[in-house]
C-alpha cells in the first residue's frame, strides 16, 4: 500500500480527437492531477523532458497544513518541461488561493479560472479552457467559441464534464483518486457513489446536434488524501498523445 502511493508511474495514450488540426497530431500532453503533498524527484520526470509540448494540471496541487515550499518545488520541475497550465481544485481551495496563485506566478504556471486560451502548432490553433472548482461560468464563455473548433477542457472534478460536454472534445480530470484503496471484488471503499460510474480511466460521452463523441479521462492522481497508502490504485500521471480523428482526414489546418 505505501509502495502504491509513492509509486513513480506514467501511463502514455494515444487518444483521437475530433477536429484536430493535422498540425497537432503527434502533439503531447502531460497531465497531472492531485499531488496534494506528494513531493516531485526530478529523476522522474526528466525522461519527459523534450517529450511533451504541454503540462496540464489537473488541481489539488496543494492542500490544508501543506508546506509552500513543496508546492513550490513542484511547480518549478513541472514548468521546466514544458509551458504549464492549471486549474484549481477543492483542497486548493482550502488551502489558500492568494499563496497558491502567487507561487503559479513565480514559477510560471498559466491559472485557467474559468478561461480559454489558444494553443498554437504550426499555423493552427485550438481552445485550451480550464473550469474553477464547482464553477458554472466556463459555459457562458465557451458559448462564444467556434463550436466545431477543436477544445480540450482541463477541469477537477469529472462531474463537472456534464455542464459543459457539448463544447469539449477532450476532458482531463482527477478528483476521484480512483477510490485510492480499492478491494478486489468490492470496488473502493470510500468513493462517493456519484462518482462510481466515472472513478478512473477513458470514458466516452453524448454530445447532441450531431457533434461526434467526446472522451473523458479521470486520473487516479498522483499523490494521496488523508491516509499515505494506496490499495489496487497505483499513483499515476499520464502522457497522452494527441492523434486526429480519422473522419477528419479531409479537414485543411
Amino acid at each position: 500500500m505505501w509502495r502504491e502511493a509513492h509509486f513513480h508511474q506514467v501511463v502514455e495514450d494515444e487518444v483521437e480527437v475530433n477536429g484536430l488540426p493535422h498540425s497537432f497530431d503527434g502533439s503531447a500532453i502531460l497531465f497531472v492531477s492531485d499531488l496534494h503533498k506528494r513531493k516531485l524527484r526530478q529523476r522522474d520526470l526528466e525522461p519527459l523532458m523534450d517529450q511533451v509540448d504541454w503540462v496540464l494540471i489537473g488541481g489539488d496541487v496543494a492542500e490544508k497544513g501543506i508546506s509552500w515550499s513543496t508546492v513550490r518545488h513542484n511547480m518549478k520541475l513541472l514548468t521546466d518541461i514544458a509551458p504549464t497550465f492549471a486549474v484549481y481544485g477543492n483542497h486548493d481551495k482550502r488551502a489558500g488561493t492568494a499563496q497558491l496563485t502567487r507561487i503559479f506566478q513565480e514559477t510560471g504556471v498559466e491559472l485557467l479560472q474559468d478561461k480559454v486560451v489558444s494553443l498554437h502548432q504550426g499555423n493552427s490553433n485550438i481552445n485550451l479552457a480550464g473550469m474553477d472548482y464547482r464553477s458554472r461560468q466556463l459555459s457562458k464563455l465557451l458559448m462564444d467559441q467556434d463550436i466545431n473548433k477543436c477544445t480540450i477542457m482541463l477541469i477537477h472534478d469529472p462531474l463537472q464534464a456534464n455542464r459543459i460536454q457539448e463544447y469539449a472534445d477532450l476532458v482531463l480530470s482527477g478528483h476521484t483518486h480512483g477510490g485510492q484503496l480499492v478491494i478486489p471484488f468490492l470496488g473502493p471503499l470510500f468513493l462517493h457513489k456519484a462518482y462510481r460510474d466515472v472513478s478512473h480511466g477513458w470514458y466516452t460521452f453524448k454530445r447532441s446536434d450531431g457533434l461526434p463523441d467526446g472522451k473523458l479521462l479521470v486520473s487516479r492522481g498522483y499523490g494521496t488524501n488523508h491516509l499515505p497508502l494506496r490499495l489496487c490504485c497505483p499513483a499515476e500521471m499520464h502522457k497522452i498523445t494527441l492523434k486526429s480523428a480519422k473522419l477528419n482526414s479531409l479537414d485543411h489546418d
